[in-house]
């Protein structure tokens, strides 16, 4: 079913980067990764023409194509970081589909995996009164509360002097002098071609917007995360349980991660790095099969073994298997790589450096 004849491209932006919570977009609410909760709502749209996610990261990209997605490009690392605005990631995402599949969309719709409380209507009335209206760009929005409203907000100074943010909150004296305003909840946004591509906007010269009334939370912080569990409790929707991947088996490499990086080579001198051993043992304690995998001795010859052996056995690490022989090299490129607190988050488990 098409709206009106428009073509109609959804681009679900995810990129690995979180400094909030690692690897947000892979967090499991309600039994379901962040970004596989829009791949679940888009196969219920049947005007949408194709879904698309925009990661820079692999196990992202995994994941959405399990939930439906597609993916058939990679973000660029310029448009990676916690900077980079929505409409250069929507530029990008709409030429590199058309590039794929030689269409021409004419509607583009931004789905934000960390809005999973939408519902389907909601993004279908956004779309439909783009059309109906005419407008160049449609937001989803929530009624702002009175102790949040603009006027009511305070400031401090340089010499910490407190006043309003707005001097004409000083006259106001009850509620009902507060002008209804509201704010962005992330659940959806629909813009023309013309308003992305010509205007190089999300709003447009002309915009309008779906408000919604019932809760909605943008996630932030794992408290958004609980609050979004009990509410997706009380609607009684939660999505069929399906299981999330976990990690299974981990390689991890011991110098430079586990172990102290020392010159010319010398293991001996070699100390522990606290936090990472920390963050192993709690990964293997969550029934992760740690194998430690190491150059030691590849490029000298001489066989590190027992003294990398009597190291881990002091530092306490917990591992499964010892294997040495990786080649020494400037870097190692592997289309699984990961970090610890990644290789956390992905288990479902708190770092226990940070949350203890």
């Amino acid at each position: 079913m098409a709206l009106e004849g428009r073509r109609i491209l959804v681009v679900v932006p995810a990129r690995g980067g979180s400094k909030g919570i690692a690897l947000k977009n892979l967090q499991p609410v309600a039994g379901r990764a962040l970004v596989a909760h829009v791949g679940d709502l888009v196969a219920t749209l049947p005007w949408v023409d194709r879904a698309v996610v925009s990661t820079d990261h692999l196990l992202i990209r995994e994941t959405a194509i399990e939930s439906g997605l597609q993916a058939p490009f990679m973000r660029p690392q310029e448009l990676s970081g916690d900077r980079v605005g929505d409409v250069d990631v929507l530029r990008h995402a709409l030429s590199a589909t058309e590039a794929d599949d030689g269409s021409r969309y004419d509607i583009v719709v931004m789905l934000q995996p960390t809005s999973p409380l939408r519902r389907a209507e909601h993004v279908t009335a956004t779309v439909e009164k783009l059309i109906r209206e005419g407008v160049d760009a449609v937001w989803t929005v929530s009624p702002t509360e009175s102790k949040s409203h603009p006027l009511k907000q305070l400031r401090l100074d340089a010499h910490g002097r407190l006043d309003y943010y707005d001097p004409r909150g000083a006259d106001i004296i009850a509620r009902q002098q507060l002008e209804t305003v509201y704010h962005r909840n992330g659940v959806a946004y629909a813009l023309t071609r013309s308003c992305l591509l010509d205007a190089g906007s999300l709003k447009g010269a002309a915009a309008s917007a779906v408000v919604i009334d019932e809760p909605m939370v943008s996630i932030d912080t794992m408290a958004d995360m609980a609050e979004v569990e009990a509410l997706l409790a009380i609607r009684g929707d939660k999505p069929a349980a399906k299981e999330v991947p976990r990690p299974k088996r981990l390689v991890v490499d011991i110098d430079g991660v586990i172990a102290e990086a020392v010159a010319d080579l010398d293991y001996d001198a070699a100390g522990p790095m606290g936090d990472n051993i920390a963050r192993v043992n709690a990964l293997h304690a969550a029934g992760c099969t740690i194998v430690l995998f190491t150059a030691r001795g590849s490029a000298t010859g001489r066989d590190w073994s027992d003294v990398t052996r009597k190291q881990l056995e002091s530092w306490g690490v917990r591992y499964d298997e010892l294997l040495f022989g990786k080649p020494p090299a400037d870097y190692y490129i592997d289309d699984r790589l990961t970090t610890l607190t990644q290789a956390l988050a992905l288990c479902g488990l708190g770092d226990p450096v940070t949350h203890s």
